[in-house]
């Protein structure tokens, strides 16, 4: 939506849309007819929707994420001109809940514990954190692949869990092991971001028990 307002006695020359400085929609009243579309990438606008304040996207997919900007101008005299923008995210939500590998339901105290997590395909990519009985893993025990990246942009997200069966890992002779895969639009390089809010956040949890010789 592109709110203005006009001054007493200045008539609206235009409305033009852009994607990252490429117009692709303009609106006109005295033209015929009003409004006209251009073929921009990532963006497919549906005219009989769209107006002086508004313009309707369909189709959207990641290319669709960009910079946005709408220009107002008024007619003679003045020709004054005033434009707005944002920014606007497609995503991609998991459709499923992570996948756990290599697990055991048993283990001995001494025993290598080796797990894989993978995430399904999504965009931003999905971050991978791992639990063990509720408590955060972090450092040399978990290990982060290489994302595979798909067609059209989608991300799968693989990490792994290895570290040494230990009787603290055990409690009454449980162990719970849980991946979860978190997306937000938060950026891994802005260490700044505070408090980004999640947009989904899937889990998978592995029961073992402790192996009595």
């Amino acid at each position: 939506m592109c709110n203005y307002s006009l001054s007493d006695g200045e008539g609206l020359y235009s409305v033009k849309w852009y994607k990252d400085n490429e117009e692709f929609y303009r609106y006109v009243p005295r033209s015929r007819p009003a409004t006209i579309s251009y073929q921009v990438d990532g963006v497919e606008v549906q005219r009989h929707f769209s107006n002086n304040y508004n313009v309707h996207l369909q189709s959207l997919n990641l290319r669709s994420s960009g910079l946005y900007r709408c220009e107002v101008s008024a007619e003679a005299p003045s020709f004054s001109s005033v434009n707005g923008e944002g920014r606007m995210e497609v995503v991609y939500l998991p459709k499923h809940d992570p996948l756990m590998t290599g697990g055991e339901m048993v283990y001995a105290l001494g025993d290598q514990v080796s797990i894989n997590c993978t995430s399904s395909k999504s965009y931003p990519p999905s971050e991978m954190r791992w639990y063990i009985n509720n408590h955060p893993v972090s450092g040399d025990n978990v290990i982060q692949y290489e994302p595979v990246v798909h067609k059209h942009g989608l991300v799968t997200t693989r990490s792994g869990l290895r570290f040494e069966a230990m009787e603290h890992h055990f409690v009454n002779g449980r162990m719970t092991v849980k991946c979860t895969s978190n997306v937000s639009l938060r950026k891994p390089d802005n260490p700044f971001q505070q408090n980004v809010p999640s947009l989904d956040s899937k889990w998978v949890v592995m029961d073992c028990e402790l192996h009595q010789k």
